[in-house]
């Protein structure tokens, strides 16, 4: 039976391949919304290699403190949310998941001896995000749903749970907390298929990778409707694109042109500047027709269907936009990553290896590192095996292991591995800088006081 589970991710700063989950919820429903089973709140343990960004935690409300006396280490908390997701015919769904909680899922799965990514396709089971459901209904169908509140930043529509929720006389008390978010993830959703069933039916129809490549004519460059935040301005979020071509045969990658955009000169230099955009069709991106544009809609966003026609006739012409042309200006990516923890993406994982993750998870904490220690073939996760026992056992290391990480912990705070990621001496001045600002609240100075308390406590177990 076919099942959503709606989930939310709180963490401690906005880096998904390296901040670590707070809290974690879910609830199951059937398709109809009714809510299966009772909801799972999961806290996970912060391991001593790793400083929370202090802003996040300001928004959450969530300390250092809260999920080490009321969590589970990351490997037990992550091997229950894979259980959920992984039962046959779940639809994984959130608000804005796609971006961001479902890169952190993945960098945790990957950090923990996991397939970061077969969750996403065995037992029937698949991924959904609703948020570019709900800038398409504001765009296209928006009757019986209020979208009057505006981003203080774009001076767009708000696209913010806590606004809609609020506009459209839906409880959400409690913002930032997981469970709450879950709850108004579900009701947003419902709302939407009540108003608008059939935009609400075709959107979760056309999910996947198969089902928006059987809509996307590429061959005929026939354009359609793509919604997505990089089209934000005051008249909404969709935009015709003009599918060009696939960047390899049975690749998730469309080469696309943004019709809104004056026909280039040049292929080369960025989305703004060429209006040429590579869009990843197995990311759930929010595709229609050009059909399904009425009066009222083509009004809203400033364009009509005999202008698209028109203009991606002149674009189909255009040299410029040539597979060749815009492959040649393409420049190279690069993985620039070399630490084990962040290397998600540089190589898939073989089968050989992943036997031998399986296998060793199924061990004794204490066993992991005596028996595991060199079976793999990728020599990057015999360091991801060792991090992994100091991150959620310390207890099962030998004692020259245990002097090993308490050395690799500090070398962490003193020196993290991601750029922009604050070290020891920054987090800690951050904090006495926002304790002793007289713009800052009672209530941020409590929680100001208790990520001090946990770097003081970090130095003397790891640093001094």
């Amino acid at each position: 039976m076919k099942t959503f589970l709606w989930y939310d991710l709180e963490t401690f700063g906005l880096n998904p391949r390296y901040d670590r989950i707070a809290q974690a919820a879910a609830i199951r429903t059937d398709m109809d919304f009714n809510q299966i089973g009772e909801p799972i709140v999961l806290y996970s343990r912060l391991s001593p290699d790793y400083l929370p960004t202090p802003d996040s935690c300001l928004i959450t409300g969530i300390t250092p403190q809260e999920v080490n006396e009321r969590g589970i280490p990351e490997a037990e908390m992550i091997e229950r949310l894979r259980a959920e997701f992984m039962v046959p015919e779940t639809i994984a769904v959130g608000y804005n998941n796609i971006n961001f909680d479902d890169e952190v899922i993945r960098s945790t799965l990957y950090r923990n001896l996991y397939d970061p990514f077969e969750r996403e396709y065995r037992n029937k089971c698949s991924r959904w995000d609703i948020i570019n459901l709900v800038r398409a209904t504001r765009d296209l169908r928006p009757d019986g749903i209020v979208f009057s509140k505006l981003n203080d930043e774009t001076n767009a529509p708000s696209f913010k749970l806590t606004d809609l929720t609020e506009e459209n006389n839906i409880e959400q008390i409690g913002a930032h907390d997981a469970l709450v978010d879950v709850r108004a993830t579900i009701a947003i959703a419902k709302l939407i298929k009540e108003k608008q069933p059939k935009l609400f039916q075709w959107a979760i129809t056309h999910r996947s990778k198969n089902e928006i490549s059987k809509e996307i004519k590429v061959l005929n460059h026939i354009p359609f409707l793509h919604t997505c935040p990089l089209f934000v301005s005051e008249k909404g979020n969709t935009h015709p694109l003009l599918p060009l071509f696939y960047e390899a045969e049975k690749s998730a990658a469309l080469y696309c042109f943004d019709l809104t955009h004056e026909i280039p000169e040049s292929a080369k230099g960025s989305y703004q500047e060429t209006g040429i955009m590579r869009l990843m069709i197995n990311r759930c991106p929010f595709i229609a027709p050009i059909s399904t544009l009425d009066t009222a809609s083509e009004q809203r966003l400033g364009f009509t269907k005999a202008w698209i026609w028109d203009k991606a006739s002149k674009a189909v012409a255009s040299p410029v936009l040539s597979k060749e042309s815009i492959l040649s200006a393409k420049e190279p990516y690069e993985e620039s990553a070399k630490d084990p923890d962040l290397t998600i993406y540089s190589s898939f994982t073989s089968d050989h290896d992943k036997g031998v993750m399986a296998s060793i998870r199924a061990m004794k904490p204490e066993e992991k590192l005596r028996k595991g220690e060199h079976l793999f073939d990728d020599d990057k996760y015999h360091k991801l095996l060792w991090r992994q026992v100091g991150r959620n056992w310390p207890e099962a290391l030998s004692e020259k292991d245990r002097e090993s990480w308490k050395n690799f912990c500090a070398l962490r705070l003193i020196n993290p591995p991601v750029e922009g990621t604050p070290t020891y001496e920054l987090y800690m001045r951050n904090v006495e800088e926002k304790l002793e600002s007289t713009d800052t609240d009672y209530r941020d100075k409590e929680i100001l006081l208790r990520l001090k308390e946990y770097g003081e406590e970090l130095f003397d177990k790891v640093i001094k």
